[in-house]
């Protein structure tokens, strides 16, 4: 049997969901969006689950954004957006969540062509393991200008059921961990898995206290509602081959073509 507590927190993660479906319908597609992406497959057709697609979508995808206009951020400027609540239409930021080793061989080649900026989301622990992105890659994006490096934690945990002790130590030794490492300054965070099932109020709060400049969710939406979200649990988009074939061929897009789950 479901626990009541477990009952109430997926409750508040479906009303979290349509009061952000809501903003998007509001804000339209238009409204400045950060693109969250995972690992690449070879063909579509090995693509089981959206959070995988193809290197010739996201290519396709990039092409679309330079061609019609859309301006790419870097995390700076985002950070500045958010800061300021001065919004403008059709930009985008790029972001990879678990450093799969598919970024450095699939998108990063397409970032570097067209010039776009991009952050990593860097799980300590997945560095080097097989299917992951090596050490030796992560050093070479993590000294591109392009490039910005975000926390991901230590490992991919669930942060819900992590003590205050624990998730100190994930983020603020998974921090360390990056910047003595590579050399940058780690600014931003991206929660694991990233919804309010796995992410509480108190995980916001702490974040927020440990000098991360932002922090983002796995909850799809535009982060002008900022607003709302707080600027430690900013929206994303979730890159599918889905979303890329609807966005590229100008077919209505829906919030569920955004949507990671």
């Amino acid at each position: 049997m479901i626990p009541v507590s477990l009952r109430l927190i997926r409750e508040h993660n479906r009303l979290y969901k349509c009061w952000m479906r809501l903003l998007w319908r509001f804000y339209g597609i238009e409204a400045p969006i950060v693109l969250m992406v995972h690992g690449f497959k070879p063909a579509s057709s090995d693509c089981k689950s959206a959070f995988e697609l193809t290197g010739a979508s996201f290519a396709r995808l990039m092409r679309f954004f330079v061609d019609n206009g859309w301006k790419a951020l870097s995390q700076e400027e985002v950070k500045l957006m958010v800061g300021q609540h001065r919004w403008r239409e059709k930009c985008f930021h790029v972001t990879f969540d678990d450093t799969y080793d598919t970024v450095f061989t699939e998108a990063y080649p397409v970032l570097k062509h067209y010039g776009i900026p991009f952050t990593m989301f860097v799980t300590k622990d997945l560095v080097d393991k097989p299917g992951y992105i090596t050490i030796e890659h992560l050093k070479v994006l993590a000294h591109d200008p392009l490039c910005s490096i975000g926390g991901h934690g230590l490992q991919h945990l669930v942060f819900r059921n992590l003590t205050p002790e624990e998730m100190t130590e994930q983020c603020v030794r998974g921090k360390q961990w990056l910047e003595q490492e590579l050399g940058v300054k780690v600014e931003a965070f991206a929660f694991p898995y990233g919804r309010v099932v796995e992410v509480s109020n108190r995980n916001r709060r702490q974040i927020r206290k440990m000098g991360y400049e932002m922090a983002f969710s796995a909850i799809e939406g535009s982060i002008r509602a900022s607003w709302f979200t707080g600027r430690h649990f900013l929206s994303r988009v979730n890159v599918s081959e889905t979303f890329v074939e609807r966005f590229t061929t100008g077919k209505p897009l829906q919030y569920k073509d955004c949507e990671g789950r």
